[in-house]
C-alpha cells in the first residue's frame, strides 16, 4: 500500500466504497462544553494515557469547535492514537505523515472553495467546543484538517438545504473528506521501520 495519498477525487465525485459513517455530523487534556447540538460531550479520548507520556516539543492548547458526528468520533477514537504516533514518527514515516496531512489539507481547501462557489447562504449551526493539547506541529496540522472538515460540512449542508447541492453529491463530498482523514489513521498504524526513507511503504513480499 502506498504511504501517501493517491490523486484526490473531486468533491463532487460519487462514492465508490463509502467510508464508514458516510454522512457527517471529531490531543490530551480536554474540556467539553455541551452546546445544544444533540451530540454527547466527549468525556475521555481513547489512548489518553499513551498521549500523556509524550514529552512535547512545545505544548500548545487549541480550541476546536465541531458539530458533526464524524469529527466527534474521530476525536474520541483516533486523535490521541494519531497524535502519539506522530510524536514518535521518524525519517520515512514522518515524511509519509507530513505528505498525507498536507495533501489532505490541500484537498479540503479546494473542496471548501468549490462549495462556497455554489453561493449558498450560511445556515447558523450550534457547536460543541473541546480544548486540545498539541505536542507536535504536525499534530496541529491534523487538528487544522478537522477544522477544515467542519467548515466543509457546514458549507455542504447549507448548500444542500438551499437546494444548490443534491443529497447524493453532498454525501459524496463528505464521504470523500472522511476517507482522507481515515487515510491518515492508516498511515499512522505501521511502525517507523515499515517505511523507506522517502516515505514509501516497504514491500514485504
Amino acid at each position: 500500500m502506498a504511504a501517501v495519498l493517491e490523486t484526490a477525487p473531486q468533491p463532487e465525485d460519487r462514492p465508490g466504497n463509502a467510508a464508514q459513517g458516510g454522512a457527517p455530523d471529531a490531543p490530551a487534556p480536554l474540556t467539553a462544553v455541551p452546546s445544544g447540538t444533540g451530540l454527547k460531550p466527549i468525556e475521555r479520548l481513547t489512548s489518553d494515557t499513551r498521549y500523556e507520556k509524550i514529552i512535547p516539543d512545545s505544548a500548545q492548547a487549541t480550541t476546536l469547535k465541531y458539530s458533526s458526528i464524524f469529527v466527534r468520533t474521530f476525536l474520541r477514537s483516533d486523535y490521541n492514537f494519531c497524535a502519539s504516533k506522530i510524536s514518535v514518527a521518524r525519517d520515512g514515516k514522518l515524511r509519509a505523515l507530513d505528505q498525507a496531512i498536507r495533501e489532505t489539507s490541500e484537498w479540503f481547501t479546494k473542496a471548501i472553495v468549490w462549495t462556497e462557489q455554489l453561493g449558498a447562504r450560511q445556515i447558523p449551526r450550534r457547536y460543541e467546543t473541546i480544548e486540545l493539547e498539541v505536542k507536535r506541529p504536525l499534530a496541529g496540522q491534523l487538528v487544522r484538517c478537522l477544522t477544515q472538515y467542519e467548515r466543509l460540512f457546514a458549507r455542504a449542508w447549507s448548500a444542500h438545504v438551499s437546494h444548490l447541492l443534491s443529497q447524493e453529491r453532498c454525501t459524496a463530498t463528505l464521504t470523500n473528506a472522511e476517507k482522507k482523514l481515515k487515510h491518515i489513521v492508516q498511515v499512522c498504524i505501521p511502525d517507523n521501520e515499515e517505511y523507506d526513507f522517502d516515505g514509501a511503504r516497504r514491500d514485504h513480499k
